[in-house]
């Protein structure tokens, strides 16, 4: 049942596209075989074994040939088979159709018809006595495009359209050198079976998620195709391949994790030298056996309950998927892990991928280091389909009602440091509050989360704090704010570019956090405070106003223009202790 003789297939087949043509033989429908590598069209002239529908079947069947093409070249795997000649819906024998499609006019029609010039093989193939034309994509070194642009990328067994920063990020990624896409020394024999078992039903969970579909390649070859681990020559591996599936050589370590009862303590050292596919899990348990520990309990007012972990899940599979994926594997150092019941250390060899900046890690579309690796790791679901990570870290950290992630950044290593801290439980319980009611929608952003977090624990912010926080651009953050502002989630205090918590929050975080109609704004709060004789001194407003010194000084200066404040002349002219007074006002220390 599970041989292929060639006696009925000439010329051969690779190994997993033989494999699904023998698996609708037996019964099952092409669209349940289709894969990330692998795309079955039905030739329409050649329904019910010949009899042709009309003059335009032919056309519109090559411009779709065109496009999945191009959608199997922007896929992860870069590459695949097209097979022309089987029903989509109808399994058995009779799906088999066939197609008199000439070779060399395909590729000419293919090879012309996309921007750069895709060149691909054509084969017609004699399977069972049906003819069949089998297009082989080799793999893709560029984004690729119909002569007027349109783009799409293979996801799953579908097509969809790309997005403008999925081209960017295609386009980059290929036109950069990837270590992980290079040609290693090991073959396909040297996988164990069992990471080869493992990685099969890794890669049936994500199918079945995508598309419903439970059908994976039954050959080593055809699974490690569909994942793009293969080199040219199918024979040799990638160096993504090695370091997903096989073990590190000793003394070499994948990943060490420190276990610390106390900051500072002496810690237990487990060493992992696992294929990552084996470590990554092994480590997440590791990390969880203490980090999923419940700290904090919050009890809601619909009588729900929350549990808040010590760490919360998300932040730890974001940060050690990420200390792997963008690793530099050119390094032999591990991963190291450094955990204590207070705080959680992922350090990883290498600098930040290119394009990243430690002030933009939120917003930069960065080019992966080992692309290879993330879409092996995307499709077997070891990696979310698209997010920087850091954003949410961000999210998880500051739902849980704790601080943002540390982020220490080197020539030579990235650490994130996630601290336990004490939850505030307040928050959290606004933040429930808010998610059942009509301004729940603004939940769903990072920059919501990081804006509310901030005026939980300041009486106000402006615009310029928002852009830092948020790691946008100045436009980005009024668009923010605005949509915020609708969603009655913030205010905006008169005549400045101050916010404060809105009316959605207020009615939802008791009476510790409402008053917001009392606030004014920064340059009012402290005219005022010199219409009544106070001094100001530029830090200590800064803090309790909530807002940047720069932000104080230079507010300062205008009430200095408008000749209501002036430095104190008897007392330092700047630094931090210049004293601001009412202009003829006392001078001298108050």
């Amino acid at each position: 049942m599970d041989s292929h003789p060639e006696s009925v297939i000439t010329p051969p087949l690779p190994a997993d596209v033989a494999d699904a043509l023998h698996a609708i033989w037996q019964g099952a429908t092409a669209d349940s075989v289709e894969s990330e590598t692998l795309e079955i069209k039905e030739d329409p002239a050649h329904l019910n074994h010949g009899e042709g529908i009309g003059g335009n079947a032919q056309a519109k069947l090559v411009e779709k040939l065109i496009d999945e093409a191009i959608c199997l070249a922007n896929g992860d795997s870069a590459m695949g088979h097209i097979v022309v000649g089987i029903s989509d819906k109808t399994g058995g024998p009779s799906g088999f159709t066939g197609t008199d499609l000439d070779t060399d006019f395909i590729e000419r029609k293919i090879f012309g018809g996309t921007r750069p010039n895709l060149r691909v093989e054509a084969s017609d193939v004699n399977y069972r006595g049906i003819r069949l034309l089998v297009i082989r994509i080799p793999e893709a070194l560029s984004l690729y495009t119909r002569t007027l642009g349109q783009a799409r990328k293979r996801r799953g067994s579908e097509c969809t359209p790309l997005s403008e920063e999925e081209r960017r990020a295609i386009a980059q990624e290929r036109a950069n050198p990837d270590y992980s896409n290079g040609a290693s020394a090991s073959s396909v024999d040297d996988i164990e079976i069992a990471v080869i078992g493992e990685t099969r039903r890794l890669l049936r969970t994500k199918r079945n998620l995508v598309d419903g579909s439970d059908y994976v390649p039954s050959t080593t070859v055809g699974l490690l195709r569909e994942l793009g681990l293969l080199s040219r020559d199918e024979t040799t591996l990638k160096r993504a391949a090695d370091i997903l599936l096989l073990p590190v050589d000793r003394p070499e370590v994948m990943v060490r994790h420190l276990w610390r009862p106390m900051v500072g303590a002496d810690p237990q050292v487990t060493e992992i030298r696992d294929p990552l596919i084996v470590a990554l899990p092994r480590l997440r348990r590791l990390i969880e056996e203490r980090a999923s520990q419940e700290i904090e309990r919050v009890q809601f007012s619909d009588g729900q309950e929350e549990a808040i972990p010590r760490f919360p899940a998300q932040a730890i599979d974001e940060a050690v998927t990420n200390a792997f994926i963008h690793r530099d594997w050119q390094l032999s150092r591990p991963v190291v892990v450094d955990q204590s019941p207070s705080t959680l250390k992922i350090w990883s060899p290498g600098p930040l991928p290119p394009g990243v900046d430690k002030d933009h890690l939120l917003t930069t579309q960065s080019v992966p280091r080992n692309s290879r690796l993330m879409a092996a790791m995307r499709g077997l679901g070891l990696a979310e389909e698209s997010s920087r990570g850091f954003d949410r870290m961000w999210s998880a950290m500051i739902s849980s009602g704790r601080e943002i992630p540390v982020v220490r950044t080197e020539d030579s290593f990235v650490e994130v440091v996630l601290s336990a801290g004490t939850p505030d439980t307040e928050f959290v319980t606004m933040l429930h509050e808010l998610s059942k009611s009509s301004s729940s929608y603004v939940l769903e952003s990072v920059d919501t989360l990081i804006v509310l977090k901030h005026l939980w624990d300041a009486p106000r912010v402006t615009s310029a704090q928002v852009e830092k926080l948020t790691q946008t651009s100045s436009v980005e953050t009024a668009e923010l704010m605005v949509a915020l502002q609708e969603a009655g989630v913030v205010k905006r205090l008169p005549n400045s570019s101050e916010w404060v918590l809105g009316p959605a929050v207020d009615a939802r975080a008791g009476k510790s956090r409402s008053g917001s109609d009392a606030v004014l704004p920064a340059k009012e709060v402290l005219r005022r405070k010199f219409a009544s004789g106070e001094s100001v001194y530029a830090a200590e407003a800064a803090e309790v106003l909530g807002i940047s010194r720069s932000e104080v000084t230079a507010i300062l200066r205008s009430l200095r223009n408008d000749g209501v404040a002036q430095i104190d002349p008897e007392g330092p002219q700047r630094g931090p202790r210049t004293r601001w007074i009412k202009l003829g006002g006392k001078t001298g220390r108050s």
